[in-house]
């Protein structure tokens, strides 16, 4: 679904994959909920081509991901949704991550630390 009066994509969450919020006006990048679809790269595909579209206009983009699941396919998307980041972050944009997790998960809250490891990026980890 797109807003028609702003920049913003909203694609609904499903069971098996998540809530995407793009919203261009605020530089707001948000996935939340399960992450387990069937075919992982065309659930990815509409954030990986909104960073192509935005990185040159962006100066500051909040990125606010809160997975309940995250498959290992939606692992390796969600790899080379960061490598992006990473590349903006590089060039001198200010790119905040804030990873969102349960207390008590500690598998996605690991995840998150992983992906925190690899990349060379700011991750803030925000237990709910």
């Amino acid at each position: 679904m797109t807003n028609e009066n702003t920049n913003i994509i909203i694609i609904e969450e499903t069971e098996d994959s998540p809530q995407i919020i793009l919203d261009q006006d605020n530089f707001l990048l948000k996935i939340s909920g399960p992450s387990f679809p069937e075919d992982a790269y065309e659930t990815f595909q509409p954030v990986i081509r909104w960073i192509n579209a935005i990185k040159d206009d962006v100066v500051k983009l909040t990125c606010e991901f809160d997975f309940s699941i995250l498959s290992s396919a939606s692992n390796k998307l969600m790899f080379e949704v960061l490598i992006k980041l990473e590349d903006m972050y590089q060039e001198g944009k200010d790119i905040v991550i804030f990873w969102y997790h349960d207390d008590f998960d500690e598998d996605m809250q690991e995840e998150g630390e992983s992906f925190a490891q690899t990349m060379h990026v700011p991750f803030k980890f925000m237990p709910k």
